[in-house]
């Protein structure tokens, strides 16, 4: 897996290391309540480090990243791309910054930043997407700004604090990756 660096993060690839830091959030029902349900607690210490196991094995249908310091390279959260369909030219990513202190800074916009990059300048893909809990009105805006399109919503797709809500199919096109660079060097 290769190291993406950023100015204040980089993508890089799983450590067993990175098992206390997963350990400080899976459980902690603030960070997980927008997650896939198999992130939702109880999380035992096994399921942790069976997690860690399957991100450490490579899999040719997804990159799975820590979102590390670039200084100390410490963990901070992750952005992983899965279900990959090379055919298609097409994945999925998702993203959690497990550090709630370091929410709302903009690692998450950086990460996305590399991702993108990485996807369709390395990998080639034609097609980034992800749902998002219309509710994680923090998540809708970092995925804005990174220039995802809202798709569509899934009405009453998850529960989660008594009642149902929506989850959101945001995407983002190679086309307008490129744009997004060419604006971004033309006001440089």
């Amino acid at each position: 897996m290769p190291v993406l660096k950023g100015e204040r993060i980089m993508l890089r690839e799983y450590r067993s290391e990175d098992f206390a830091a997963i350990r400080a959030w899976v459980n902690d029902e603030a960070t997980t309540r927008w997650m896939s349900p198999r992130f939702w607690p109880p999380q035992t210490e096994v399921d942790t480090q069976e997690f860690l196991s399957r991100m450490l094995q490579s899999s040719h249908n997804a990159c799975n990243f820590v979102i590390a310091d670039a200084q100390d390279e410490s963990y901070i959260g992750q952005l992983d791309l899965f279900r990959v369909d090379w055919r298609l030219r097409q994945g999925e990513i998702g993203m959690v910054i497990g550090k709630s202190e370091m929410r709302g800074r903009g690692y998450g916009q950086e990460a996305l930043a590399l991702m993108q990059r990485f996807a369709f300048d390395n990998l080639g893909l034609e097609r980034l997407e992800l749902e998002v809990h219309m509710d994680n009105q923090a998540a809708v805006q970092c995925y804005r700004k990174a220039g995802f399109t809202l798709e569509g919503v899934k009405r009453h797709a998850y529960w989660t604090d008594g009642r149902f809500g929506d989850v959101g199919i945001m995407s983002i096109l190679r086309g307008e990756y490129l744009s997004r660079c060419t604006a971004a060097e033309a006001n440089a």
